[in-house]
């Protein structure tokens, strides 16, 4: 038996995605994985090391030293930051490494393996060990993101994520944020005769949106902050100024029966300068055309430069039937209207485009989202609604499973039915298709700091959100609760506010400014709040939310009697059943000492996938059940479970 033993610097590598690419294109799969290996070996024994195994999509590599293996990890890195299909996540680690029968063991390999599994995608981190070896290299930075408990690792690691100097990155083709062009797709103006036409207007608005948005060196805002300019008499250059973008798209759609008539102008906003303008004309069948001539007119004229994966996104067509594509943009139009009878009419319009032409991903993604919104709006919140979405959902998953759209209705799904941890895990693969997409990032963004206790990790993608859906009350509402949980009081407040100025109906900021203004102590500004919610009360949903509010404040003011008569059965089964408010319950019954009421309140909300540890424990009004073995007992699992979360 030859045993060998010594100190290295191991690598760790894996492909994000790869399972993924495998059911969808085995031979693509395999010469990817050639390309990887081809690429490794070369690079390890150019920077002094030996590429030791691969198992599976991931490898093993040992260098001499943990500058040489930084050095190697970032040229790696760098070398397939242009192919779309090579996402690597890479984990290095100094230490201990046992060579035996042809083998590799030891402490080394299995802290580089569980560490690689923190890196983002195209991202590396290290150990504690690594990070102090290469302290005096000022071009090399990084950043410490936690001590981790790591899978069958007996101690505690101190993990840091590897960062590129601003020298270094320079020097490469990736733009940062900042450096990217920056375009708003503003709503063109209908000229058609028919004013029952909007819908197909802001359906080749959403359509030139979505393939642009596929572009990634371009920050695209979205359609719902471009929509919130409709009808708006505002100059270009305030409109850029209010999204923070440089490039303005404007133009104007006439559609008369089957013609079609189309203008289209890209402006410099910073100038006023006219870079392209086109006209075309045609019929309805040319609309796809039509679409893909102004998205590429519009790169050629920022020069940007598409991928070949980001080309065909553009090139593709979802629907390639006039007929089925007029059903399913007049059924996405009539679902934002938020009303039964809209929806109603969005699934019959759905149904019309399927026996146009068949089985097709996106009308049945429709027919799930349709469904949802059912939910959404409160006019059908049971779970057959959820588990019709469901259904359609996975007809979609069916016709293709690597369709980020199906994730993301899957993740929708459950999120409303409160099971986080699906959710999430359906958020991630959307993300891992499509990295841009706004609902995915916001919500994944949203999960990761109020139920997860990581606002580090959603801070970039609430982020990137924020640039391209700067106008989205919803957007800042979700801002309001990651400030609150990263203890900003006064940043939270103002995404609150910030939200019912681009929309005053809006319940929900309401509700949490209330709560955040007790949360503070300050009980008068809380209460004069609730007594203007109260006034305004008028709908089914601002009922429920006020008796909730005026049962917390009857509890902090130790009137029990009141706060109990307050509380319908329809007011406590829909908190129970909502985990974003359900933190409320358990603060209720604390107050008013129903103890194992509060207690059960919180085993509930724990059960629906919250570990946000600090937030239970800074929480105030539970001294009542602090004491409880039952309310103890909880708490130490939360703690752990949120000790060990891995990303």
């Amino acid at each position: 038996m030859n045993e060998k033993r010594k100190l290295a610097a191991v690598m760790f590598t894996d492909i994000a995605g790869y399972t993924t690419l495998m059911s969808r294109d085995e031979k693509q799969a395999l010469a990817l994985l050639q390309k990887n290996r081809d690429l490794q070996k070369s690079l390890a024994e150019k920077h002094h090391g030996e590429f030791l195994k691969e198992m599976g999509d991931g490898t093993l590599l040992c260098l001499q030293s943990a500058l040489d293996a930084v050095r190697c990890a970032m040229e790696i890195q760098r070398s397939v930051q242009d192919d779309p299909d090579l996402n690597l996540r890479i984990g290095i680690h100094l230490g201990d490494i046992v060579f035996k029968d042809s083998d590799v063991f030891g402490d080394g390999v299995n802290i580089a393996s569980r560490i690689e599994g923190l890196a983002e995608s195209g991202g590396v981190c290290i150990s504690e060990e690594i990070d102090k070896s290469i302290r005096n290299y000022p071009e090399i930075n990084t950043e410490f993101i936690g001590e981790k408990q790591l899978k069958n690792i007996g101690h505690p690691v101190k993990v840091y994520r590897l960062g590129i100097s601003s020298r270094e990155r320079n020097s490469l083709p990736e733009p940062t944020e900042t450096d990217k062009k920056s375009i708003i797709v503003l709503p063109f103006d209908d000229m058609s005769p028919d004013k029952d036409n909007e819908y197909f207007n802001d359906g080749l608005i959403e359509e030139i949106i979505t393939d642009l948005s596929h572009i990634h060196d371009l920050i695209v805002i979205s359609r719902s902050s471009a929509m919130t300019f409709k009808g708006k008499d505002k100059k270009i250059k305030e409109i850029a100024r209010e999204v923070n973008v440089q490039y303005v798209l404007e133009g104007s759609v006439r559609k008369a029966e089957n013609n079609l008539r189309i203008t289209a102008q890209l402006i410099d906003a910073t100038t006023d300068a006219h870079l392209w303008a086109e006209k075309y004309s045609g019929t309805l069948d040319d609309v796809f055309d039509i679409q893909e001539q102004v998205s590429l007119s519009i790169v050629d004229a920022l020069k940007v430069k598409l991928s070949p994966k980001e080309n065909k996104q553009i090139l593709e067509r979802p629907i390639d039937n006039v007929q089925a594509y007029e059903c399913y943009h007049r059924a996405v139009w009539e679902m934002q209207m938020g009303t039964a009878d809209g929806i109603e009419r969005a699934l019959r319009d759905l149904q019309l485009g399927l026996d146009i032409i068949g089985d097709n991903v996106l009308l049945f993604a429709g027919m799930g989202s349709a469904y949802c919104y059912f939910y959404e709006f409160g006019i059908q919140v049971t779970e057959e609604t959820l588990s019709k979405a469901e259904e359609y959902a996975f007809k979609a998953h069916r016709l293709e499973p690597n369709s980020s759209v199906c994730y993301t209705l899957l993740g929708r799904i459950e999120r409303f039915r409160g099971c986080s941890t699906k959710a999430m895990k359906y958020f991630k693969q959307a993300l891992s298709i499509d990295p841009n997409d706004q609902e995915v990032l916001l919500w994944l963004g949203h999960l990761y700091s109020f139920f997860q206790g990581r606002p580090d990790i959603a801070t970039p993608m609430l982020n990137k959100v924020v640039d391209r859906d700067p106008l989205s009350p919803l957007i800042h509402m979700v801002l309001g609760g990651h400030y609150w949980v990263k203890g900003e009081y006064d940043n939270s407040l103002n995404s609150y506010e910030n939200a019912l100025k681009l929309e005053p109906n809006i319940i929900f900021a309401k509700v949490c400014i209330a709560a955040l203004l007790f949360w503070l102590n300050q009980y008068d500004k809380a209460c004069a709040v609730i007594d203007r919610i109260e006034k305004e009360s008028a709908d089914q949903m601002h009922k429920v939310f006020t008796a909730w509010l005026l049962f917390l404040k009857h509890a902090i003011k130790g009137e029990k009697d009141k706060a109990l008569e307050l509380i319908t059965d329809d007011v406590k089964s829909y908190f129970w059943n909502d985990p974003e408010f359900m933190w409320m319950g358990i603060c209720n019954y604390a107050l008013i000492n129903e103890k194992e009421e509060a207690i059960n309140w919180l085993e509930r909300f724990l059960d629906k996938g919250f570990i946000n540890y600090p937030f239970l424990n800074g929480f105030p009004f539970l001294e009542n059940i602090r004491g409880e073995e039952r309310f103890k007992k909880l708490m130490e699992g939360v703690k752990h479970e949120w000790e060990n979360f891995e990303v």
